[in-house]
């Protein structure tokens, strides 16, 4: 999956220069004239740009193997000892597509937590553990207001939408008897983008809330990114990302209680078609 993104982008990014090429041969009197016409561009193409520092927390409350029959043996508990996450490697993508009001969009986020986040077992072992990651958004949403004024180039917008999320998680150590659990979930998506334009900057806030508790799943995400307009086709941004949820629930005879928080500055370059 990580491979088909990679792919996907780089020809995105080799075909969008050309278009560059061509778009920046044709010049108006005024430097912000294009600005009336970017409404005619309807897709946004977001490119990553790795940016180290991306960190996050892993709360881990804890592994409880369920015993196989009622009565028995003894709960077992892996306990989380220390450590913090720091992303190795990390992958976003980030499509949308505007037709008037409407506003519709597909993001990801897949990354390889590296870690010295260190568990002890119930025979006291001490190991180390790894988290892999992939998160997965699409969503659909309505403009319900605008203030523009085409003189002075400002405008802003606010849309609210829905979508679902799938996460998928693999959390391990080398000696997979140690802790080898894979879970996954989607759960529903409820938020807020709120674009605001002026001259040739560009800041969108986004939040949103998911889960709400069915299942006793948790997420919520929030971003904030400032981009400047170059020309009709291309832009550069940088934000910052925030990204929480929480699993709580029975996994193959283990009871997973944990939340993941993970934040970090972005940047990006985007493409509009």
């Amino acid at each position: 999956m990580k491979t088909f993104f990679l792919v996907f982008l780089c020809f995105i990014s080799i075909f969008s220069t050309d278009l560059f090429a061509q778009d920046s041969i044709d010049t108006k009197s005024s430097k912000l004239d294009f600005l009336h016409e970017i409404d005619q561009r309807k897709w946004m193409v977001k490119v990553p740009i790795w940016v180290p520092g991306f960190r996050g927390d892993f709360a881990y409350g804890g592994i409880t193997n369920l015993p196989k029959m009622m009565g028995g043996k003894d709960y077992d508990v892996i306990d989380r000892l220390e450590g913090e996450l720091g992303i190795a490697f990390y992958l976003t993508g980030d499509i949308e597509f505007r037709p008037k009001k409407w506003f519709f969009g597909v993001d990801g986020f897949a990354a390889n937590l590296a870690s010295n986040l260190k568990f002890q077992n119930v025979d006291k072992v001490e190991f180390e553990a790894r988290i892999d990651g992939t998160i997965l958004r699409g969503f659909v949403g309505y403009r319900v207001f605008e203030k523009w004024n085409k003189d002075t180039h400002f405008r802003a917008q606010i849309y609210p939408y829905l979508g679902i999320r799938y996460i998928d998680l693999d959390v391990y150590s080398d000696n997979p008897e140690f802790l080898d659990i894979r879970p996954s979930w989607v759960q529903g998506v409820i938020g807020v983008e709120i674009p605001i334009q002026y001259r040739r900057w560009f800041v969108t806030t986004q939040l949103d809330l998911g889960g709400f508790g069915i299942n006793n799943y948790w997420s919520s995400t929030a971003n904030i990114t400032a981009s400047y307009r170059i020309s009709r086709l291309f832009a550069l941004g940088a934000g910052w990302n925030f990204l929480k949820f929480n699993y709580d629930q029975n996994y193959k005879f283990k009871y997973l209680d944990f939340e993941l928080q993970l934040a970090g500055p972005v940047l990006g370059v985007e493409f509009h078609f």
